[in-house]
């Protein structure tokens, strides 16, 4: 059952040209799982759905990143000062974590990164043994990768990350394009088998449906957050 939670407002990160984390304190009683979302009321009718980037050993804070477009809700949320009180109702969502033994394809799209970003840091901080995990993550060019040197850098037993980018220029071992059937074929070599968690903006998350489909991936194998609009 999701509650309502009032917070404030600490302090903002940028990590790409057009992405921010904005972080507040922990409300008291505040707990959720890695992959779910929250409802963040500004005010004035101003809410919107965001995933948890941060993940729930983070004790301290919570935390949310926003493709910023110019919107009257990212205005309102780069006016916000420090101390700063709004509402967060939640957590809510399905996008979580099955334990099996086999292989995890976690596939983001931009700032769909957001509560796979949270999956994996739990991941890590768990410090479980765990199946084979996967990270194929699609993006504009290198400037675009939100969270670029945590993803690269976590410490995971059987862990790998395979960029895609639109335009590759400057970044050595990533795939030019986009995430497509023959990327995944050759990525997941056990591709039957795994099992696949996409996130990111419809038509990302509605191709890549299709692109499993050729490879007669079972809907039961798949699961989804779609990231409707960025106001």
């Amino acid at each position: 059952m999701t509650k309502d939670y009032q917070t404030e407002f600490l302090e903002r990160i940028e990590r790409t040209p057009t992405s921010v984390s904005y972080r507040f304190k922990k409300p008291e009683g505040f707990t959720f799982t890695a992959g779910q979302y929250m409802l963040v009321d500004l005010g004035d009718e101003l809410v919107h759905p965001l995933s948890l980037s941060d993940c729930p050993e983070e004790t301290e804070f919570i935390e949310f990143t926003k493709r910023m477009t110019g919107s009257p809700y990212c205005r309102r949320l780069e006016s916000l000062t420090k101390g700063k009180t709004i509402i967060v109702k939640g957590p809510a969502g399905k996008f979580t974590v099955e334990v099996s033994d086999d292989s995890l394809v976690l596939i983001a799209g931009g700032i769909g990164i957001t509560p796979i970003r949270s999956i994996l840091k739990s991941l890590e901080k768990k410090r479980v043994p765990l199946c084979p995990v996967i990270l194929i993550y699609g993006n504009l060019n290198r400037e675009d990768i939100a969270f670029r040197a945590e993803l690269e850098n976590l410490k995971l037993d059987d862990y790998r990350l395979v960029h895609v980018l639109s335009d590759a220029t400057g970044m050595e071992n990533a795939y030019q394009g986009f995430i497509n059937a023959d990327l995944l074929a050759k990525e997941v070599p056990d591709s039957r088998s795994a099992h696949y968690m996409i996130s990111g903006p419809p038509v990302m998350v509605t191709a890549i449906k299709k692109a499993l489909a050729t490879l007669n991936i079972v809907e039961e194998r798949i699961r989804t957050d779609v990231f409707i609009g960025y106001d």
